[in-house]
């Protein structure tokens, strides 16, 4: 899916937000969005996806604020909070029939897709009372597009699962669907970031949450939103070629392989929750909801 002129507005306040939570001196933050706008004026040109300049303009952030991981106590708080709920939930759950236990992990994944830093999800600011409270309510809503029966028996079927994960904290409670589809007999294997991004999950995030004990964790490539075909790793763009089922979660990810979708063999199964209309408008809906969606 390709950038649009309505992504302009949303991209800077993103980037305004999250150097207002950085606390960055005002000469700095000024800095940044000069820098920022300059990027966007030479590059926007309407043929790469949403995640192409949110990427840029978050380095742009990172280089000149001199913090290499942005967030970092956030993004830790995110992913204990992410663990917190996961063991209670799995604790809760446990006694459930396998496909209703997995139905349920699948919905409480795509409710995690909430833990987003960014504007347009939770907010850069988000406390940690607010963090499951905000992801049990995302989990009690309806889905609004609700295709997890066929993504079930997809992954029945599946012998090789490669899972692409999005945010920090969620991550916690993809790795409860993930212990589900290894139990159906599948192989998964995880992709995360190589660098730390806004809220986007990285390589030592997975360790931290456990997702290297029930899966192959892998490098998806440098500190992009959502994965990139540009500047993939070679782990990457071979499990996408050898994969039978692809878990994607969350627009970033959304945005580029729906953009790339010839390109990659397996069905693919997106679970996410739309922040805006633009990404909404693909499935036919308005606003934020959420989609367990087979395609």
């Amino acid at each position: 899916m390709k950038a649009q002129n309505v992504c302009i507005p949303c991209i800077l306040d993103d980037l305004v937000g999250a150097a207002r939570n950085l606390d960055l001196s005002p000469e700095m933050s000024r800095q940044v969005v000069r820098e920022a706008l300059g990027f966007l004026a030479q590059n926007f040109d309407g043929l790469q996806t949403p995640a192409f300049y949110i990427t840029g303009v978050h380095r742009i952030l990172k280089r000149v604020s001199g913090i290499p991981v942005p967030f970092a106590e956030a993004r830790a708080r995110a992913n204990r909070a992410g663990v917190k709920l996961a063991d209670k939930v799995r604790a809760e759950l446990k006694s459930l029939p396998k496909e209703k236990r997995g139905q349920r992990y699948l919905r409480l994944a795509i409710a995690g897709n909430e833990l987003d830093f960014r504007t347009v999800g939770t907010g850069y600011g988000v406390t940690d009372t607010a963090l499951e409270l905000r992801l049990r309510e995302a989990a009690a809503q309806p889905l609004a597009v609700d295709e997890s029966g066929d993504i079930y028996q997809a992954a029945r079927q599946a012998k090789n699962i490669l899972f692409i994960h999005d945010n920090v904290g969620e991550i916690a409670l993809d790795r409860l669907l993930i212990e589900e589809l290894g139990k159906m007999g599948a192989k998964v294997i995880s992709a995360l970031r190589g660098g730390p991004i806004t809220s986007d999950a990285t390589v030592q995030d997975g360790q931290t949450v456990g997702l290297d004990q029930v899966a192959r964790v892998i490098e998806a490539g440098p500190d992009t939103l959502g994965i990139s075909f540009e500047e993939m790793s070679p782990a990457l763009r071979k499990a996408l070629a050898e994969a039978d089922l692809i878990f994607s979660k969350g627009q970033a990810n959304y945005y580029v392989l729906s953009e790339h979708r010839r390109e990659i063999p397996a069905p693919i199964a997106y679970l996410l929750r739309t922040k805006c209309d633009l990404v909404a408008s693909e499935f036919g809906l308005k606003g934020k909801v959420s989609i367990a969606a087979l395609r």
